[in-house]
């Protein structure tokens, strides 16, 4: 059953959380080999010689099929303290897609890093160190869409077309001029398909011509969408955009940077734990954390507190130096 959301107010304080055993010793590094450059290799230097100062025994990989294989031994899984995701979200969302079982702790160096803007993490190793060290972690929520995880979004509308564009032209590093042909060939060519927004047991909740599904309140480009989602509540904050064409929706980007959201008319909102997106064309593309997700229909729903992240607290226990 979907909740509007108008009003009601989501907190996120006095979540709980736990720290992680000293007994864990090995710390392994997915490496994100095109966000690794310049001062993301330095910082990745920084973070293993600092997580050896703690004591920890460290791995690298920067390939995710060797990383998998040495994981699916049980004698080292057992040992592992969590898996650090360094790159961007999409980096993040790789990890988490395959090992969401181990806690993961994110060196972020991508071009937004929305999950590291949420934890209020900097891209710095030595800061990133001390967090693995002191062990605080947090159970978050995951969505799901088609079986592919996301931690922060679903979106299905313009966004994903421009989502499709980058990566199937891509090559090396992205930056946030990476997106702008993508962008200027998206609006030019996307048709504003409409969307139908149905809940578990096949209601219609609402039609649009955009749809994002929220996990944490961050957006590219700084942009409040949701700025009450909730990443402990077992609910997806989702918005329907019921306005067409490339002007309304860029009078609607303008307006949520604003902070005027919530002064739309043109916008459904509602808390669900399970929806389904269907188009009225054949094939309409997703996106999930900015990469490329299944195309319509897709079925989204939550899995409650099913990923363990390291973050910070005011108060970090420090471990002495070996």
């Amino acid at each position: 059953m979907a909740t509007d959301q108008s009003s009601q107010a989501v907190a996120c304080e006095g979540v709980a959380s736990k720290t992680l055993p000293d007994s864990r010793q090995l710390v392994v590094i997915q490496r994100n080999p095109t966000s690794g450059s310049g001062r993301g290799a330095k910082q990745l230097l920084i973070l293993i010689r600092e997580l050896r100062n703690y004591g920890f025994r460290v791995r690298l990989f920067a390939s995710r099929e060797r990383l998998d294989a040495f994981l699916q031994q049980t004698a080292v899984r057992i040992q592992v303290r969590c898996i650090v995701a360094a790159g961007g979200d999409g980096t993040v969302g790789s990890v988490v897609n395959r090992h969401a079982d181990l806690p993961i702790a994110t060196l972020p160096l991508g071009t937004e890093n929305l999950l590291a803007r949420h934890l209020k993490i900097s891209r710095c190793g030595a800061t990133v160190a001390r967090l693995i060290n002191a062990g605080v972690t947090r159970q978050f929520d995951i969505g799901s869409a088609n079986g592919q995880q996301f931690l922060l979004m679903l979106s299905i509308g313009v966004d994903a077309e421009v989502v499709r564009r980058l990566h199937s032209g891509r090559i090396g590093n992205i930056s946030r001029f990476s997106y702008l042909w993508p962008v200027v060939t998206s609006f030019l060519g996307y048709s504003f398909p409409k969307l139908s927004v149905y809940s578990s047991d096949g209601q219609l909740l609402a039609t649009g011509t955009h749809v994002i599904a929220t996990n944490i309140p961050e957006y590219g480009f700084r942009i409040p969408f949701a700025p009450n989602a909730n990443p402990h509540d077992g609910l997806l904050d989702v918005r329907v955009l019921q306005v067409k064409g490339n002007i309304a929706t860029v009078l609607h980007a303008l307006k949520m940077r604003l902070g005027w959201q919530d002064r739309n008319v043109h916008v459904r909102r509602f808390l669900v734990n399970e929806i389904e997106v269907r188009s009225e064309q054949n094939i309409t593309p997703s996106q999930c954390d900015g990469d490329p997700g299944p195309d319509c229909p897709v079925k989204a729903f939550v899995r409650a507190d099913a990923m363990t992240l390291i973050v910070a607290e005011q108060k970090e226990s420090v471990r002495k130096k070996r």
